[in-house]
Protein backbone atom coordinates (compact mmCIF):
# COMPACT_ATOMS: atom_id res chain seq x y z
CA UNK A 1 0.00 0.00 0.00
CA UNK A 2 0.68 3.17 -0.51
CA UNK A 3 0.83 4.88 2.89
CA UNK A 4 1.13 9.37 3.92
CA UNK A 5 2.32 10.10 6.95
CA UNK A 6 1.21 13.43 8.11
CA UNK A 7 2.45 14.48 11.55
CA UNK A 8 3.76 17.83 13.21
CA UNK A 9 6.81 16.17 14.43
CA UNK A 10 9.09 13.62 13.29
CA UNK A 11 12.67 12.86 14.97
CA UNK A 12 15.20 13.48 14.71
CA UNK A 13 14.07 16.73 13.16
CA UNK A 14 11.68 18.35 15.37
CA UNK A 15 9.81 16.56 18.66
CA UNK A 16 8.80 17.45 21.55
CA UNK A 17 6.96 14.09 22.77
CA UNK A 18 6.67 10.60 21.84
CA UNK A 19 4.69 11.88 18.85
CA UNK A 20 8.13 12.52 17.33
CA UNK A 21 10.03 9.55 18.21
CA UNK A 22 6.98 6.95 16.44
CA UNK A 23 6.44 9.32 13.22
CA UNK A 24 10.04 8.88 13.15
CA UNK A 25 10.24 5.14 13.94
CA UNK A 26 7.55 3.59 12.76
CA UNK A 27 7.74 4.40 8.90
CA UNK A 28 11.02 2.44 8.81
CA UNK A 29 9.14 -0.77 10.18
CA UNK A 30 6.36 -0.24 7.50
CA UNK A 31 8.47 0.20 4.55
CA UNK A 32 10.49 -2.89 6.15
CA UNK A 33 6.89 -4.60 5.03
CA UNK A 34 6.93 -3.65 1.79
CA UNK A 35 4.65 -0.30 2.23
CA UNK A 36 5.55 2.57 -0.12
CA UNK A 37 5.58 5.86 2.24
CA UNK A 38 5.87 9.16 1.94
CA UNK A 39 5.70 11.52 4.96
CA UNK A 40 5.04 15.01 5.05
CA UNK A 41 5.59 17.57 8.17
CA UNK A 42 5.98 21.49 8.44
CA UNK A 43 9.26 22.98 8.41
CA UNK A 44 9.83 24.17 12.04
CA UNK A 45 12.63 26.38 12.93
CA UNK A 46 14.25 23.10 14.41
CA UNK A 47 13.70 21.01 11.87
CA UNK A 48 15.89 23.63 9.22
CA UNK A 49 18.66 23.75 11.87
CA UNK A 50 19.06 20.01 11.94
CA UNK A 51 19.43 20.44 8.12
CA UNK A 52 22.21 22.54 8.88
CA UNK A 53 24.00 21.10 11.55
CA UNK A 54 24.17 17.87 10.03
CA UNK A 55 24.85 18.84 6.68
CA UNK A 56 21.85 17.19 5.19
CA UNK A 57 20.46 17.88 1.46
CA UNK A 58 17.32 19.57 1.62
CA UNK A 59 16.18 20.43 -2.20
CA UNK A 60 12.66 22.34 -3.72
CA UNK A 61 10.19 20.24 -4.31
CA UNK A 62 8.09 22.26 -6.12
CA UNK A 63 8.15 26.54 -6.85
CA UNK A 64 6.52 28.62 -4.26
CA UNK A 65 2.73 27.55 -4.26
CA UNK A 66 -0.60 29.52 -2.86
CA UNK A 67 -3.13 27.65 -1.23
CA UNK A 68 -6.34 29.13 -1.10
CA UNK A 69 -9.08 27.93 0.80
CA UNK A 70 -12.39 29.34 2.05
CA UNK A 71 -11.68 32.83 2.45
CA UNK A 72 -7.86 32.78 2.95
CA UNK A 73 -4.61 32.02 1.39
CA UNK A 74 -0.76 31.77 2.24
CA UNK A 75 1.80 30.50 0.38
CA UNK A 76 3.85 27.22 0.57
CA UNK A 77 7.16 26.08 -0.08
CA UNK A 78 7.79 22.89 -0.71
CA UNK A 79 11.45 21.28 0.18
CA UNK A 80 12.10 17.49 -0.11
CA UNK A 81 14.62 15.25 1.78
CA UNK A 82 14.52 11.66 3.20
CA UNK A 83 13.48 10.60 6.47
CA UNK A 84 17.03 10.28 8.32
CA UNK A 85 18.87 6.69 7.56
CA UNK A 86 16.36 5.75 4.79
CA UNK A 87 14.94 6.85 1.72
CA UNK A 88 12.00 7.31 2.70
CA UNK A 89 10.57 10.56 0.69
CA UNK A 90 10.08 13.37 3.52
CA UNK A 91 8.29 16.38 2.17
CA UNK A 92 8.66 19.90 4.71
CA UNK A 93 6.51 22.29 3.89
CA UNK A 94 7.64 25.67 4.54
CA UNK A 95 5.67 29.21 5.51
CA UNK A 96 8.11 31.36 7.66
CA UNK A 97 5.26 33.44 9.71
CA UNK A 98 3.37 30.15 10.94
CA UNK A 99 6.75 27.67 11.23
CA UNK A 100 9.98 29.89 11.99
CA UNK A 101 9.50 29.83 15.82
CA UNK A 102 11.67 29.43 18.68
CA UNK A 103 9.20 26.24 19.65
CA UNK A 104 7.06 24.25 16.96
CA UNK A 105 3.96 25.13 19.39
CA UNK A 106 5.00 28.75 20.23
CA UNK A 107 2.13 30.83 19.69
CA UNK A 108 2.52 34.05 17.90
CA UNK A 109 4.54 37.07 18.69
CA UNK A 110 1.67 39.27 20.01
CA UNK A 111 0.66 36.03 22.26
CA UNK A 112 -2.30 35.36 20.28
CA UNK A 113 -2.22 31.09 19.98
CA UNK A 114 -2.86 30.25 16.07
CA UNK A 115 -2.53 26.99 16.54
CA UNK A 116 -5.42 26.25 14.50
CA UNK A 117 -4.41 28.08 11.86
CA UNK A 118 -1.36 27.07 11.35
CA UNK A 119 -2.50 22.97 11.13
CA UNK A 120 -5.29 23.87 9.01
CA UNK A 121 -2.88 25.89 6.63
CA UNK A 122 -0.26 22.50 6.70
CA UNK A 123 -3.25 20.19 6.25
CA UNK A 124 -4.56 22.07 3.18
CA UNK A 125 -0.57 22.40 1.80
CA UNK A 126 -0.61 18.71 1.74
CA UNK A 127 -3.78 18.16 0.09
CA UNK A 128 -2.36 20.66 -2.50
CA UNK A 129 1.21 18.90 -3.10
CA UNK A 130 -0.53 15.84 -3.69
CA UNK A 131 -2.58 17.25 -6.18
CA UNK A 132 0.55 18.58 -8.04
CA UNK A 133 3.18 16.16 -7.21
CA UNK A 134 0.36 12.99 -8.29
CA UNK A 135 1.14 11.38 -4.92
CA UNK A 136 -2.18 8.96 -4.94
CA UNK A 137 -2.06 7.27 -1.26
CA UNK A 138 -3.80 3.90 -0.09
CA UNK A 139 -4.22 4.86 3.30
CA UNK A 140 -3.74 8.79 5.00
CA UNK A 141 -2.49 8.47 8.76
CA UNK A 142 -2.61 11.56 9.89
CA UNK A 143 -1.91 12.15 13.80
CA UNK A 144 -2.80 13.91 16.83
CA UNK A 145 -5.04 17.23 16.70
CA UNK A 146 -2.64 19.15 14.19
CA UNK A 147 -3.62 16.98 11.52
CA UNK A 148 -7.25 15.35 12.25
CA UNK A 149 -8.35 17.74 9.60
CA UNK A 150 -6.95 15.38 6.84
CA UNK A 151 -9.29 12.83 7.77
CA UNK A 152 -12.33 15.32 7.79
CA UNK A 153 -11.01 16.89 4.54
CA UNK A 154 -11.33 12.99 2.83
CA UNK A 155 -14.99 12.57 4.24
CA UNK A 156 -15.93 16.04 3.01
CA UNK A 157 -15.33 15.77 -0.72
CA UNK A 158 -11.65 14.99 -1.62
CA UNK A 159 -13.17 11.05 -2.00
CA UNK A 160 -14.14 13.21 -5.33
CA UNK A 161 -11.03 13.60 -6.66
CA UNK A 162 -8.61 11.45 -8.79
CA UNK A 163 -5.65 11.72 -5.82
CA UNK A 164 -7.65 10.36 -3.12
CA UNK A 165 -10.72 8.28 -4.69
CA UNK A 166 -9.92 5.19 -3.00
CA UNK A 167 -7.70 6.49 -0.32
CA UNK A 168 -8.94 5.45 3.40
CA UNK A 169 -8.05 7.10 6.60
CA UNK A 170 -6.56 6.47 9.85
CA UNK A 171 -6.18 8.67 12.69
CA UNK A 172 -3.68 7.78 15.91
CA UNK A 173 -4.42 9.28 19.43
CA UNK A 174 -1.08 9.98 20.73
CA UNK A 175 -2.56 11.74 23.95
CA UNK A 176 -5.93 12.57 24.26
CA UNK A 177 -5.39 15.46 26.65
CA UNK A 178 -4.34 17.77 23.77
CA UNK A 179 -7.74 18.13 21.05
CA UNK A 180 -7.45 21.38 18.94
CA UNK A 181 -9.49 23.09 21.20
CA UNK A 182 -10.54 26.76 19.99
CA UNK A 183 -13.65 29.45 20.13
CA UNK A 184 -16.39 28.94 17.72
CA UNK A 185 -15.60 31.62 15.88
CA UNK A 186 -12.76 29.61 14.53
CA UNK A 187 -14.27 26.90 12.71
CA UNK A 188 -14.66 29.43 9.90
CA UNK A 189 -10.59 28.63 9.06
CA UNK A 190 -11.34 25.67 8.25
CA UNK A 191 -13.40 26.13 5.38
CA UNK A 192 -15.81 23.42 5.89
CA UNK A 193 -19.68 22.98 5.17
CA UNK A 194 -21.75 24.97 8.02
CA UNK A 195 -22.78 20.84 8.66
CA UNK A 196 -19.87 20.50 10.40
CA UNK A 197 -20.65 22.60 13.10
CA UNK A 198 -23.22 19.78 15.07
CA UNK A 199 -22.24 17.93 18.19
CA UNK A 200 -22.07 14.73 15.78
CA UNK A 201 -19.05 16.61 13.90
CA UNK A 202 -16.70 19.08 15.43
CA UNK A 203 -19.08 21.18 17.93
CA UNK A 204 -18.45 20.29 20.84
CA UNK A 205 -19.72 22.25 23.55
CA UNK A 206 -20.14 25.36 21.68
CA UNK A 207 -16.36 25.50 20.64
CA UNK A 208 -14.37 23.73 17.85
CA UNK A 209 -12.75 20.20 18.61
CA UNK A 210 -10.56 19.39 15.93
CA UNK A 211 -9.69 15.83 17.42
CA UNK A 212 -12.94 14.96 18.05
CA UNK A 213 -13.93 15.62 14.20
CA UNK A 214 -10.68 13.32 13.69
CA UNK A 215 -12.16 10.45 15.53
CA UNK A 216 -15.93 10.28 13.75
CA UNK A 217 -14.45 10.68 10.76
CA UNK A 218 -11.29 8.59 10.44
CA UNK A 219 -12.47 5.16 8.81
CA UNK A 220 -9.95 3.28 11.82
CA UNK A 221 -9.10 5.38 14.83
CA UNK A 222 -5.76 3.73 17.28
CA UNK A 223 -4.20 4.85 20.31
CA UNK A 224 -0.60 4.28 21.28
CA UNK A 225 -1.29 1.38 23.82
CA UNK A 226 -4.00 -0.87 24.36
CA UNK A 227 -4.46 0.14 28.05
CA UNK A 228 -4.60 3.15 27.41
CA UNK A 229 -7.54 2.89 24.10
CA UNK A 230 -9.51 1.35 27.33
CA UNK A 231 -9.09 3.90 29.93
CA UNK A 232 -10.21 6.43 27.55
CA UNK A 233 -13.23 5.55 26.95
CA UNK A 234 -14.24 6.12 30.94
CA UNK A 235 -15.15 9.53 32.05
CA UNK A 236 -11.75 9.59 34.05
CA UNK A 237 -9.30 9.50 31.24
CA UNK A 238 -11.62 10.36 28.61
CA UNK A 239 -10.88 14.11 28.82
CA UNK A 240 -14.46 15.06 27.48
CA UNK A 241 -14.43 12.59 24.83
CA UNK A 242 -15.11 9.39 26.45
CA UNK A 243 -18.88 9.06 24.97
CA UNK A 244 -17.33 9.77 21.60
CA UNK A 245 -14.88 6.93 21.91
CA UNK A 246 -16.96 4.42 23.41
CA UNK A 247 -20.15 5.14 20.72
CA UNK A 248 -17.24 4.48 17.90
CA UNK A 249 -15.10 1.62 20.22
CA UNK A 250 -15.89 -0.54 17.18
CA UNK A 251 -13.30 1.19 15.57
CA UNK A 252 -10.74 1.40 17.79
CA UNK A 253 -7.35 -0.04 18.38
CA UNK A 254 -4.80 0.20 21.15
CA UNK A 255 -1.21 -0.46 19.58
CA UNK A 256 1.69 -0.52 21.98
CA UNK A 257 4.13 1.85 20.78
CA UNK A 258 7.79 0.23 19.79
CA UNK A 259 11.07 2.10 20.48
CA UNK A 260 14.43 1.91 17.69
CA UNK A 261 16.37 -0.47 19.01
CA UNK A 262 19.38 0.46 16.84
CA UNK A 263 19.32 3.88 18.65
CA UNK A 264 18.25 2.11 21.81
CA UNK A 265 20.88 -0.65 22.28
CA UNK A 266 23.38 -0.93 25.45
CA UNK A 267 25.47 -3.73 22.65
CA UNK A 268 26.28 -0.72 20.33
CA UNK A 269 25.27 2.42 21.72
CA UNK A 270 28.26 5.08 21.44
CA UNK A 271 26.88 7.31 23.85
CA UNK A 272 27.51 5.16 26.50
CA UNK A 273 30.99 4.70 28.08
CA UNK A 274 31.05 1.01 28.33
CA UNK A 275 28.44 -1.47 26.42
CA UNK A 276 27.07 -4.64 27.53
CA UNK A 277 24.46 -7.49 26.90
CA UNK A 278 22.48 -9.37 29.14
CA UNK A 279 24.73 -12.54 29.54
CA UNK A 280 27.21 -9.92 30.12
CA UNK A 281 26.53 -6.65 32.51
CA UNK A 282 30.03 -5.59 33.46
CA UNK A 283 29.58 -2.95 31.12
CA UNK A 284 26.49 -1.86 33.00
CA UNK A 285 28.23 -1.87 36.50
CA UNK A 286 31.10 0.62 34.90
CA UNK A 287 28.41 2.88 33.07
CA UNK A 288 27.02 3.67 36.77
CA UNK A 289 30.62 4.18 37.76
CA UNK A 290 31.35 6.73 35.16
CA UNK A 291 27.58 8.22 35.49
CA UNK A 292 28.27 9.13 39.09
CA UNK A 293 31.39 10.51 38.45
CA UNK A 294 29.74 12.78 36.14
CA UNK A 295 27.04 13.76 38.56
CA UNK A 296 29.72 14.43 41.12
CA UNK A 297 28.33 11.41 43.38
CA UNK A 298 30.17 8.92 45.61
CA UNK A 299 30.23 5.01 44.66
CA UNK A 300 27.92 3.03 47.50
CA UNK A 301 28.12 -0.35 47.83
CA UNK A 302 25.07 -1.71 47.64
CA UNK A 303 23.24 1.56 47.45
CA UNK A 304 20.83 1.61 43.79
CA UNK A 305 21.39 4.79 41.52
CA UNK A 306 17.63 5.79 41.05
CA UNK A 307 17.19 8.57 38.10
CA UNK A 308 14.24 10.50 36.48
CA UNK A 309 14.68 11.51 32.20
CA UNK A 310 11.26 13.28 31.52
CA UNK A 311 9.86 16.69 30.50
CA UNK A 312 9.00 18.88 33.78
CA UNK A 313 5.22 18.93 33.49
CA UNK A 314 2.08 17.47 35.70
CA UNK A 315 1.25 14.50 33.45
CA UNK A 316 4.60 12.85 34.68
CA UNK A 317 3.69 13.00 38.24
CA UNK A 318 6.22 15.68 39.08
CA UNK A 319 4.38 16.50 42.40
CA UNK A 320 4.53 13.02 43.76
CA UNK A 321 7.94 13.00 42.69
CA UNK A 322 8.83 16.40 44.62
CA UNK A 323 8.19 15.13 48.48
CA UNK A 324 8.60 11.05 47.52
CA UNK A 325 12.22 12.15 46.15
CA UNK A 326 13.49 14.32 49.61
CA UNK A 327 12.20 11.14 51.48
CA UNK A 328 14.24 8.91 49.72
CA UNK A 329 17.42 11.21 49.48
CA UNK A 330 16.70 11.31 53.69
CA UNK A 331 16.69 7.32 53.65
CA UNK A 332 19.88 7.17 52.15
CA UNK A 333 19.35 6.50 47.67
CA UNK A 334 20.97 8.84 45.23
CA UNK A 335 19.43 10.09 42.30
CA UNK A 336 20.11 11.73 39.03
CA UNK A 337 17.41 14.18 37.51
CA UNK A 338 17.31 15.27 33.70
CA UNK A 339 14.57 17.32 32.67
CA UNK A 340 13.05 21.09 31.60
CA UNK A 341 9.80 22.07 31.60
CA UNK A 342 7.71 24.33 34.16
CA UNK A 343 9.76 26.36 35.84
CA UNK A 344 8.07 25.77 39.26
CA UNK A 345 9.40 22.27 38.92
CA UNK A 346 13.11 22.89 37.70
CA UNK A 347 13.31 25.37 40.38
CA UNK A 348 11.84 22.67 43.10
CA UNK A 349 14.27 19.82 41.81
CA UNK A 350 17.40 22.26 41.70
CA UNK A 351 16.97 23.52 45.10
CA UNK A 352 16.82 19.73 46.19
CA UNK A 353 19.85 19.06 44.28
CA UNK A 354 21.59 22.05 46.26
CA UNK A 355 20.48 20.72 49.39
CA UNK A 356 21.50 17.30 48.48
CA UNK A 357 24.54 17.66 46.50
CA UNK A 358 26.19 14.82 48.02
CA UNK A 359 23.44 12.39 46.85
CA UNK A 360 21.23 14.24 43.93
CA UNK A 361 22.77 15.48 40.15
CA UNK A 362 19.72 17.51 38.71
CA UNK A 363 20.10 18.68 35.54
CA UNK A 364 17.70 21.23 33.79
CA UNK A 365 17.36 20.65 30.15
CA UNK A 366 17.41 18.10 27.92
CA UNK A 367 20.67 16.61 26.54
CA UNK A 368 20.11 13.06 24.85
CA UNK A 369 23.35 11.94 24.88
CA UNK A 370 23.34 12.16 28.74
CA UNK A 371 19.70 10.49 28.40
CA UNK A 372 21.43 7.63 27.28
CA UNK A 373 23.91 7.78 29.87
CA UNK A 374 21.42 8.04 32.78
CA UNK A 375 19.61 5.01 31.29
CA UNK A 376 22.86 2.50 31.36
CA UNK A 377 24.15 3.94 34.94
CA UNK A 378 21.45 4.21 36.79
CA UNK A 379 19.86 1.25 38.80
CA UNK A 380 15.99 1.92 39.12
CA UNK A 381 14.19 4.57 36.75
CA UNK A 382 10.95 6.57 38.50
CA UNK A 383 7.95 7.20 36.72
CA UNK A 384 5.12 8.25 38.54
CA UNK A 385 2.77 9.29 36.05
CA UNK A 386 -0.73 10.46 36.02
CA UNK A 387 -1.50 9.35 33.06
CA UNK A 388 1.05 8.10 30.08
CA UNK A 389 -0.53 7.22 26.64
CA UNK A 390 2.19 4.63 26.24
CA UNK A 391 5.55 5.89 27.54
CA UNK A 392 8.99 4.91 25.92
CA UNK A 393 11.19 5.70 28.88
CA UNK A 394 10.27 2.88 30.57
CA UNK A 395 11.50 0.65 27.51
CA UNK A 396 14.41 2.47 27.20
CA UNK A 397 15.49 1.93 30.87
CA UNK A 398 14.20 -1.95 30.59
CA UNK A 399 16.67 -2.55 27.44
CA UNK A 400 19.53 -1.31 29.42
CA UNK A 401 18.41 -3.51 32.64
CA UNK A 402 17.37 -0.34 34.70
CA UNK A 403 14.17 -1.50 36.44
CA UNK A 404 11.44 0.70 36.20
CA UNK A 405 9.40 1.86 39.05
CA UNK A 406 6.20 3.60 37.40
CA UNK A 407 2.65 4.29 38.16
CA UNK A 408 0.66 1.43 36.92
CA UNK A 409 -1.92 3.80 34.13
CA UNK A 410 -1.82 3.82 30.52
CA UNK A 411 0.95 1.77 28.45
CA UNK A 412 2.75 1.32 32.03
CA UNK A 413 0.98 -1.20 32.47
CA UNK A 414 0.94 -3.01 29.12
CA UNK A 415 4.79 -2.96 29.45
CA UNK A 416 5.73 -3.27 33.24
CA UNK A 417 5.45 -6.56 34.81
CA UNK A 418 5.51 -5.58 38.73
CA UNK A 419 7.31 -8.07 40.69
CA UNK A 420 5.11 -9.29 43.83
CA UNK A 421 7.82 -12.36 45.27
CA UNK A 422 5.91 -14.95 43.67
CA UNK A 423 6.10 -13.72 39.80
CA UNK A 424 10.16 -13.54 39.74
CA UNK A 425 10.05 -15.03 36.30
CA UNK A 426 8.49 -12.70 34.17
CA UNK A 427 8.50 -9.40 36.73
CA UNK A 428 10.19 -6.63 35.53
CA UNK A 429 9.71 -3.60 37.73
CA UNK A 430 7.75 -2.21 40.65
CA UNK A 431 4.36 -0.40 40.18
CA UNK A 432 2.10 1.33 42.39
CA UNK A 433 -1.55 2.50 41.71
CA UNK A 434 -2.44 5.38 43.76
CA UNK A 435 -1.13 9.06 42.84
CA UNK A 436 0.00 9.76 46.06
CA UNK A 437 3.87 11.08 47.72
CA UNK A 438 3.70 7.96 50.10
CA UNK A 439 2.79 5.13 47.58
CA UNK A 440 5.49 6.12 45.06
CA UNK A 441 7.82 6.58 48.06
CA UNK A 442 6.77 2.75 49.68
CA UNK A 443 7.45 1.12 45.90
CA UNK A 444 10.56 2.34 45.18
CA UNK A 445 11.42 1.76 48.65
CA UNK A 446 10.37 -1.73 47.78
CA UNK A 447 12.48 -1.48 44.78
CA UNK A 448 15.66 -0.43 47.20
CA UNK A 449 15.22 -3.52 49.24
CA UNK A 450 14.98 -5.88 46.51
CA UNK A 451 18.10 -4.23 44.67
CA UNK A 452 20.06 -6.08 47.67
CA UNK A 453 19.61 -9.18 46.45
CA UNK A 454 21.31 -10.04 44.00
CA UNK A 455 20.05 -13.29 42.92
CA UNK A 456 16.67 -11.25 42.22
CA UNK A 457 17.86 -8.42 40.94
CA UNK A 458 19.57 -10.05 38.11
CA UNK A 459 15.81 -11.73 37.31
CA UNK A 460 14.62 -8.52 36.89
CA UNK A 461 17.05 -6.89 34.79
CA UNK A 462 17.35 -10.52 32.36
CA UNK A 463 13.48 -10.21 32.11
CA UNK A 464 13.36 -6.79 31.17
CA UNK A 465 15.90 -6.84 28.26
CA UNK A 466 14.61 -9.94 27.25
CA UNK A 467 11.39 -8.18 25.73
CA UNK A 468 10.64 -7.22 22.37
CA UNK A 469 9.97 -3.26 22.09
CA UNK A 470 10.82 -3.18 18.48
CA UNK A 471 8.25 -1.50 15.72
CA UNK A 472 8.54 -5.01 13.98
CA UNK A 473 5.47 -6.16 16.62
CA UNK A 474 3.38 -3.39 16.35
CA UNK A 475 4.19 -2.65 12.56
CA UNK A 476 2.06 -5.59 12.04
CA UNK A 477 -0.80 -4.37 13.88
CA UNK A 478 -0.94 -1.17 11.78
CA UNK A 479 -0.62 -3.25 8.94
CA UNK A 480 -3.84 -5.13 9.89
CA UNK A 481 -5.18 -1.95 10.62
CA UNK A 482 -4.99 -0.92 7.45
CA UNK A 483 -6.23 -3.51 5.91
CA UNK A 484 -9.40 -3.05 7.96
CA UNK A 485 -9.37 0.45 6.31
CA UNK A 486 -9.46 -0.72 2.90
CA UNK A 487 -12.21 -2.93 2.93
CA UNK A 488 -14.65 -0.59 5.29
Amino acid sequence: MRILFASAEVAPLAKTSGLGDVCGSLPKALAKLGHDIVMFMPLHREAREWFERNGAQLEEALPTTQIIWANWSAEASYLRASLPGTDIPLYLIANDHFFNREHIYAPRADGYDDGIERFTFFCRAVIRACELLGIVPDILHAHDWHTALLPIYLSSGLRGTAEFAATRSIYTIHNLNYQGIGPASRFNVLGLHSRYWSPDALEHFGEVNLMKGGIIFADQVTTVSPNYAHEIQLPARGAGLDGVLRSLSFKLSGILNGIDVELWDPEIDPNIPSNYEASHMAGKALSKRALLREAGLRNRAKTPLLSFVSRLVDQKGVDLLIPALSQMLSAGAQAVILGSGEPQYEDALARIGEANSDRCRVWIGFDNALAHRIYAGSDMLLMPSLYEPCGLNQMYALRYGTVPVVRLTGGLVDTVIPFDATNGVEANGFGFVTPAPRDLFTCAWIGILNFKDTRIWKQLQANGMSADFSWDRSALEYDRVYRRAMVS
